[in-house]
C-alpha cells in the first residue's frame, strides 16, 4: 500500500528571484493537501524559497527538507536541474515512499482509489503514447520498479534539452512497465497528463472551460505554459474567468 505522504522537489538557482515560488505552485500544493489530507507533505529543495507571499501562506503545511541536488547518477553527469530532480525523486521514493508530484500538477479529485497498488504512473500521450510521464509517481517504499528504473540511468546521456531529454524518465520507464507489468499499475492518458503541452492542448486548459471528469489531476506543463498563461494569472482572474484550470484552482485560493 502506498503511504499518504506527498513529495515536491524544486532546485532553486543560487540567485534569489522575486516570486520564485509563485501562485501556481501554491495552488498545486494546496489542491493536493485539501483533496488528499496527507499524513505529511515535503518540499525537497536546496534552499527555502524567498520573497514569496505564496510560500508564506503554504509553508506551514510542508516539511522543508534541504538537500543537495545530485550532480551524478552512477558515473553519468547530471547537467540540467530537471534531470537532477528526476534522479532525486527516485531516491526519495525509495527511502520514504508516497506520491511525488511536479509543482505544476493541479489536483482535481482524491487519489484514494490508487493507493492500494505498489507503484503507479500514467501514460503521456493521447493517440500515440510517448511513455510514462514522471510528473506523477505513486510508490511503496523501496518499490521493485524503482530499483529497476534507477538501473536504467546507467545509460543516461542527455546534456540538457536535447533529443535524449526524456529517454530514461519517460521512454525507458514505459519499456520497463511493458516488461514487468506485475510491478506497476498504469493509468490511462486522461488520469494525470491530459491535455498535453502542445499549444492547442494548452488552450483547452487556459482558454476553454472543459470538465474532464475522469481526470485525477492536470499537468500544467509550466515550461510551455508559463509565459503565455501562468505568469499572467492573478487571484482575481482565477475567481472570475471560467477556464478548465481556473474553475478547479479557485477552490483552493
Amino acid at each position: 500500500m502506498i503511504p499518504n505522504i506527498f513529495h515536491f522537489i524544486y532546485f532553486y538557482p543560487d540567485k534569489v528571484r522575486e516570486n520564485e515560488f509563485n501562485l501556481t505552485h501554491y495552488l498545486c500544493i494546496k489542491s493536493a493537501h485539501d483533496l488528499n489530507r496527507p499524513a505529511k507533505m515535503y518540499l525537497h529543495t536546496n534552499r527555502e524559497p524567498q520573497m514569496s507571499p505564496w510560500w508564506e501562506r503554504i509553508k506551514e503545511k510542508l516539511e522543508l527538507n534541504i538537500i543537495k541536488p545530485p550532480e551524478k547518477v552512477f558515473d553519468r553527469e547530471l547537467r540540467h536541474p530537471a534531470h537532477k530532480s528526476d534522479v532525486a525523486r527516485i531516491y526519495i521514493l525509495k527511502e520514504i515512499g508516497g506520491i511525488y508530484l511536479d509543482l505544476d500538477i493541479i489536483c482535481k479529485k482524491p487519489f484514494s482509489p490508487l493507493m492500494n497498488y505498489k507503484f503507479v504512473m500514467g501514460k503521456e500521450g493521447f493517440i500515440k503514447t510517448n511513455g510514462l510521464c514522471n510528473g506523477v509517481i505513486f510508490s511503496e517504499k523501496n518499490a521493485e520498479f524503482l530499483n529497476l528504473w534507477l538501473e536504467e540511468f546507467r545509460y543516461f546521456r542527455s546534456t540538457g534539452f536535447d533529443k535524449y531529454w526524456a529517454e530514461i524518465s519517460v521512454k525507458r520507464s514505459y519499456k520497463l512497465a511493458k516488461k514487468h507489468p506485475d510491478l506497476i499499475h498504469i493509468e490511462p492518458y486522461y488520469s494525470f497528463h491530459y491535455p498535453l503541452y502542445y499549444s492547442r492542448d494548452l488552450k483547452k486548459l487556459f482558454e476553454k472551460n472543459i470538465d474532464y471528469k475522469k481526470a485525477y489531476c492536470h499537468h500544467l506543463w509550466e515550461n510551455a505554459s508559463k509565459e503565455k498563461y501562468l505568469s499572467k494569472l492573478t487571484p482575481e482572474i482565477i475567481k472570475t474567468v471560467d477556464t478548465t484550470f481556473n474553475v478547479i484552482a479557485r477552490k483552493f485560493l
